[in-house]
């Protein structure tokens, strides 16, 4: 009986301790949930953070000091494959709520059933959008919505239709800075008589009106008259009058920002170029930069499509140069985050050593150190041998920023006037030439190509690349490396010949080697083991 009574109380006890520690983790639990109500936080292993908010959207929101209304407009029934979809935007809006101090405010609206709110979105720019769903062997059309809409005071924002959450982050991101700036600034574009905004670069302006107000700039005395142009992009201008470089320089004095795409290669018929001398030289030459009359050849390279006869193949091509995430210069917000940039028939840039020493020149862009260059006149055959024997190789700067306090190229000469003369397009008197800028900067590329609609539309990295340097020439660092998390580019690494040589003989020699050399340990080692068994 007492060995009996030993075995309860201790069953007892045990029991009492089992109770006791179930207590304890259910009070730990419910003070970490009280604590984790209160501070929000997660943890995101990727490897580039792309379920966590950036610091870029996080100032965005913990700056707000008005309420931001977010009315979100998807269909309840959504077809099985957008379920995902509805979940991750919900979940992205939670972390804006989380991050905002209480100043997002989100709603969720079924428009299916509501035939005056469906009108009213008609009017707003968010359409009803078509699916197709197969459901039990049937394959069916349904109508969805899959919009938002964003109000602050008397301002909206639309996004009509959400088909990822890639870019919702800069989109919500940009949608609200816009909202709650006191101007929405202005773009000025320049193509001079090589390019037309409306066709070349239509994709461009369309990307572009998304946050800022953009317009076509002469580089005439009137565009003083125009609304004041923050950042100026300088695309692909072959002739200039001196009136015209005398107007882009007077930018630079007032301290706008300028985006120079320059290009010194001219693509002919036949697959043919040759280059030129652009007349903007001596002007970018003034503030220490050459771009040379070369074009830049790469072992990374993008495939380009050609077509013969009626038939189309794609081939590696090594003038479209393709940068990898070594070419970038880390320490630029611009371009640190980026993977990929592909620029076709673009030249080389060099920092002149007579450069003003108020001036600071940075390379943000570098090829591969397997690029070289070719000058003069040049073969564009897809088909052509590339890489011949003795060849030198070289990384080389194909885009930088100059920074800094720059002098006017027209410091001590006269302002020049049109050569019609005239006065409503004449320059400002000398007297009133800007000699000195304040602190600025400009971004200059040795090539416009990669901005056209072909290979902006073909190449997101390329929307990336001139949308950061935008936004980091106009608004500063305010929505920097908030859009490049989105594109994922992990091309192969290039090697040499020798590399591929030593690897190629690595696996023809080396493996198998170790494996011989396993199976004779083995048997040695099996052997060894029966001799001591018989000595045994």
């Amino acid at each position: 009986m007492e060995v009996k009574s030993s075995s309860t109380s201790r069953r007892i006890k045990y029991g009492s301790n089992y109770i006791v520690l179930a207590l304890i983790v259910l009070g730990i639990l419910a003070v970490l949930n009280f604590f984790f109500l209160r501070h929000f936080y997660r943890i995101d292993l990727t490897q580039d953070k792309r379920f966590t908010l950036t610091s870029s959207t996080k100032e965005v929101l913990n700056n707000l000091d008005d309420l931001i209304n977010i009315k979100l407009y998807f269909t309840k029934k959504l077809p099985p494959y957008l379920v995902n979809l509805k979940r991750d935007v919900t979940d992205l809006l939670d972390e804006f709520q989380a991050y905002s101090g209480g100043n997002i405010s989100v709603t969720f609206i079924d428009p299916t059933e509501n035939p005056a709110l469906q009108q009213e979105l008609r009017f707003m720019g968010i359409p009803q959008i078509q699916l197709n769903i197969i459901e039990k062997d049937q394959a069916q059309l349904t109508n969805v919505y899959l919009g938002m809409a964003l109000f602050y005071e008397d301002k909206k924002e639309i996004i009509p239709f959400i088909s990822s959450t890639g870019n919702l982050e800069y989109d919500l991101t940009s949608k609200i800075v816009k909202l709650t700036s006191s101007e929405t600034k202005t773009v000025g574009i320049y193509t001079g008589r090589e390019h037309d905004l409306a066709k070349d670069y239509q994709a461009v302006k369309q990307l572009l009106e998304d946050q800022y107000k953009v317009q076509p700039v002469s580089l005439s005395a009137a565009d003083s008259t125009q609304d004041p142009i923050h950042t100026l992009i300088v695309a692909g201008p072959r002739e200039l009058t001196d009136l015209q470089k005398y107007q882009i320089d007077q930018y630079l004095m007032r301290g706008t920002k300028i985006l120079f795409l320059i290009d010194t290669v001219e693509i002919n018929e036949g697959l043919q170029a040759s280059s030129f001398k652009p007349d903007i030289d001596d002007l970018l030459q003034h503030y220490g930069i050459k771009v040379e009359q070369n074009m830049v050849l790469d072992r990374s390279n993008a495939n380009a499509a050609f077509k013969s006869g009626f038939m189309t193949f794609r081939l590696p091509y090594p003038f479209w140069v393709k940068v990898i995430p070594e070419g970038f210069y880390p320490e630029n917000p611009a371009v640190s985050n980026l993977e990929s940039l592909v620029l076709p028939w673009t030249s080389s840039l060099t920092v002149l050593e007579r450069k003003p020493d108020t001036i600071t020149v940075t390379p943000i862009v570098r090829s591969t150190p397997l690029s070289w260059v070719r000058q003069g006149f040049y073969s564009l055959d897809p088909q052509q041998r590339f890489v011949t024997p003795g060849m030198e190789t070289a990384s080389h700067i194909l885009s930088l920023v100059a920074s800094g306090t720059f002098s006017s190229f027209f410091a001590d000469k006269p302002a020049p006037v049109a050569d019609d003369a005239d006065p409503a397009d004449q320059a400002a008197p000398s007297q009133d030439t800007l000699k000195e800028s304040p602190d600025t900067r400009f971004v200059l590329v040795g090539n416009s190509r990669f901005i056209n609609n072909d290979m902006i539309t073909q190449f997101q990295d390329n929307q990336v690349f001139l949308l950061n340097i935008i936004d980091w020439l106009t608004l500063g660092e305010q929505l920097i490396g908030i859009r490049s998390r989105g594109v994922t580019d992990r091309p192969l690494i290039e090697t040499t010949e020798y590399s591929k040589t030593f690897i190629k003989t690595a696996n023809m020699l080396v493996v198998p080697l170790l494996i011989i050399l396993f199976g004779l340990a083995r048997f040695y080692l099996r052997r060894r083991k029966r001799r001591k068994q018989v000595v045994f």
